[in-house]
């Protein structure tokens, strides 16, 4: 799933799974504006089951994969996307990849960071985790994915990408089709992606690889464009023909996010959000249908949001009492603390919305103690005081934060600390900080920046300053 809670980045949301399930309706991609751990394993040498990334580096990574031959595999991500970082925690950690090592140069590319202001410009990407796979003689895309992936999945897609690399191999009319994709998309040629996207489906066969990876780009296309009839129209004909896994979570979570888009009258609307909405709650619940946990919580999320948006809160609680449950004991099986800390962000969502938020500090004071240079913990940790109504210890957990954040998402910390400061009594130091943001906002190149940011800062001024429309802090 993807994350397109860039929030307030670039990054228009999309459903849940890629917001991770998308635009709090949503899909499998990166969600709700939760902030998430940027720590995650590191690179293990070779041999011993794990890939190796070259970090921030396109060019030399595009030069070194050219001298050696082989293709290049960038990973785009965030340290606030949870999509992101469990794909490094669980996938890109994983022995099953050991065979893929060697055939990939491997790249990771920080899209916060202003030293990556050139790629980011160059490959925009509405959701995160963003993968690519480049033609290193040629330096464009012949694969683009949005969101995340099981080993198995990733594993598939890389081989695939190889073979259609090798000269001389026999390649489809859909795989061709999704090339043409990935390159369009990866220029920000909407238009043009979606059309070969439409080939890809006619031209693959339901239940393929090639298949599924086209229908989850289509839908998100769709939702990313606002195109919502069409896309639920896609999602309802595509739920049977997508093979049980990541894509079609996706296709799902994304169907029900456009389902809410639609007028509240709309026939389609009234026919798909009980449907999508069923069908996402069986996904969650069912272990056979193989997903990253970090996924299937996405999918709790997304019914959570539903039951709460038809006015069913009795139903929106015993879904995140499930929700809390399934995240307490993925944390606890976890090896790693990168492994645990993957799921800070979903589980102080579940506490948020079951009214405990008390209950996020002891794993986010963890989490603090235990990665010291990352601004998610203490940041998580201000927006839980807050909601404790502890607006103090909320502003020294937000002023720990601003230290370490940088780029877009320093506009989320400077937010939240506004509200804090408010919320002490300082409403001058607030109307400072918010200064500090519009500030910001103009500072950020045009890659990262959007009026979604601005919105978010005259969104936040209002909420400080009326009470009676207060509220608080996303996570």
């Amino acid at each position: 799933m993807t994350d397109a809670r860039r929030g307030l980045s670039a990054l228009a949301p999309l459903p849940s799974l890629h917001r991770p399930l998308l635009a709090r309706a949503a899909v499998v991609a990166c969600g709700a504006l939760l902030l998430l751990s940027c720590a995650h394993r590191p690179s293990a040498p070779e041999g011993q089951g794990v890939v190796r990334f070259i970090s921030d580096d396109w060019e030399g990574a595009l030069a070194r994969a050219k001298a050696e031959g082989k293709p290049l595999f960038v990973d785009a991500w965030a340290p606030w996307c949870h999509s992101c970082v469990s794909m490094k925690a669980y996938v890109f950690s994983d022995p099953g990849l050991s065979p893929l090592a060697g055939k990939y140069v491997w790249l990771e590319i920080n899209t916060e960071r202003s030293e990556n202001r050139a790629f980011v410009e160059r490959f925009p990407a509405e959701a995160l985790p963003m993968m690519m796979v480049v033609d290193s003689q040629s330096g464009q895309p012949v694969r683009r994915w949005l969101g995340s992936a099981t080993v198995v999945e990733l594993a598939a897609r890389l081989r695939a990408a190889a073979l259609a690399l090798t000269p001389g191999a026999p390649g489809t009319p859909g795989q061709e089709a999704l090339a043409r994709a990935s390159a369009a998309e990866a220029s920000g040629d909407h238009a043009a992606a979606t059309e070969a996207l439409r080939e890809a489906l006619v031209t693959t066969r339901p239940g393929s690889l090639d298949h599924g990876q086209a229908a989850e780009a289509l839908v998100l296309r769709l939702h990313q464009d606002g195109q919502w009839s069409e896309c639920v129209y896609l999602a309802r004909e595509e739920v049977t023909r997508v093979a049980p896994g990541t894509a079609l979570a996706t296709l799902v979570a994304t169907g029900h996010a456009c389902a809410l888009k639609l007028p509240e009258g709309d026939p389609g609307r009234v026919a798909a959000l009980q449907p999508f909405e069923d069908r996402v709650a069986r996904l969650a619940r069912d272990p056979s249908i193989v997903l990253l946990a970090d996924d299937r919580s996405s999918l709790y999320e997304t019914v959570v949001e539903a039951r709460k948006a038809r006015g069913d809160l009795a139903g929106a609680h015993t879904t995140a009492e499930a929700w809390s449950e399934f995240l307490e004991g993925q944390a606890a099986r976890a090896v790693t603390p990168q492994e645990r800390a993957v799921f800070d962000s979903h589980r102080l969502a579940a506490y948020l919305a079951l009214g405990v938020p008390e209950r996020a500090l002891p794993m986010l004071e963890q989490s603090e103690q235990e990665f010291p240079e990352d601004y998610n913990p203490p940041a998580r940790l201000a927006v839980a005081l807050l909601a404790m109504r502890e607006p103090a210890r909320a502003l020294e957990a937000a002023r720990r934060a601003e230290k370490l954040v940088y780029g877009p998402r320093k506009l989320r910390v400077l937010l939240t600390k506004a509200e804090a400061e408010a919320r002490s009594g300082d409403s001058h130091a607030a109307r400072v900080t918010l200064a500090h943001a519009e500030k910001l906002v103009e500072s950020l190149p045009d890659a990262q920046r959007s009026e979604g940011m601005r919105g978010a800062i005259v969104a936040k001024r209002k909420a400080l300053f009326e009470p009676a429309t207060a509220s608080v802090a996303s996570p």
